[in-house]
């Protein structure tokens, strides 16, 4: 894991993905946080001969999967125990075509999730002048709502 800069935060896992056919194959996953946007953690999932898949996650939500169960819906995080494999956080992702099941280190997403903390603690984040200006975009009063077609 490196920091590219004082705002910018990249790592990269080893970790294996499950697809909804089931089949499990072996993938790198790449963690990006920013302090523009504090909110999240884009995971980048490749996989040998099928490109990547992007997501953006709530940071809160991997946080509080490390522990326990998270997140309801279309994305829950979980810790889990295989036998004869490290301890790991398992993200599952539903959409229209699916379900993927995204299988990371624990050790290695807890260390990362530390550093981001280093980098925006948590609380601080609404603090952020960028969620501050988003906020103030969304509320602004003079503005018209967006048409619905």
């Amino acid at each position: 894991m490196s920091f590219d800069s004082d705002s910018q935060l990249e790592g990269i896992a080893r970790g294996f993905v499950t697809l909804s056919g089931g089949e499990r194959e072996r993938c790198d996953i790449m963690l990006r946080y920013c302090t523009d946007d504090p909110l999240v953690v884009g995971l980048i999932v490749s996989r040998p001969g099928h490109g990547n898949a992007c997501w953006v996650i709530s940071r809160d939500l991997l946080s509080a999967g490390l522990t326990g169960t998270a997140g309801i819906g279309d994305v829950t995080v979980e810790p889990v125990a295989e036998q004869s494999n490290p301890l790991g956080v398992l993200l599952r992702v539903r959409n229209d075509w699916g379900e993927s099941r995204i299988h990371i280190d624990h050790q290695a997403l807890l260390l990362y999730l530390e550093r981001s903390h280093a980098m925006m603690p948590f609380g601080s984040e609404a603090q952020s002048r960028q969620a501050d200006a988003e906020l103030d975009e969304l509320l602004d009063e003079g503005q018209d709502p967006p048409a619905v077609r």
